[in-house]
């Protein structure tokens, strides 16, 4: 594979990665309070290190600005530091039902597309 080709699985990888975003946020804030620091840290622990997000504040401002995430005061981390803590909205909650319900599809859309194997006859 040249550089090229793998600068577009890079660039294949971030686009996943920002498509995801979301929904892995709200489903962690569903579980429990973060901050986001432990956001990005517990989606890199869980996904044992397939998925890390460098930037997560762009995603957490626009589900913020949206209505799905709020700001629940500043809170000691377990580092001992003084953090900003956000929890899901009822909305928010909808919402990741709603990016659930769409990935479930996607991914299983594309999962039997590649499980066709190498015999790819158009009808």
């Amino acid at each position: 594979m040249g550089s090229s080709d793998s600068d577009k699985s890079l660039s294949l990888e971030e686009n996943l990665k920002k498509a995801l975003t979301e929904v892995l946020v709200l489903h962690l804030l569903s579980v429990k309070d973060c901050y986001i620091g432990e956001l990005t840290d517990t989606i890199r622990e869980k996904s044992g290190g397939a998925l890390t997000i460098v930037f997560p504040y762009g995603a957490i401002y626009r589900l913020e600005q949206a209505g799905y995430l709020a700001e629940c005061g500043k809170r000691t981390a377990p580092d001992g530091r003084r953090r900003q803590y956000y929890r899901i909205t009822d909305a928010g909650r909808v919402y990741l039902g709603q990016l659930k319900d769409v990935y479930a599809r996607f991914s299983a859309g594309v999962a039997e597309i590649l499980s066709e194997g190498g015999d790819f006859h158009v009808q």
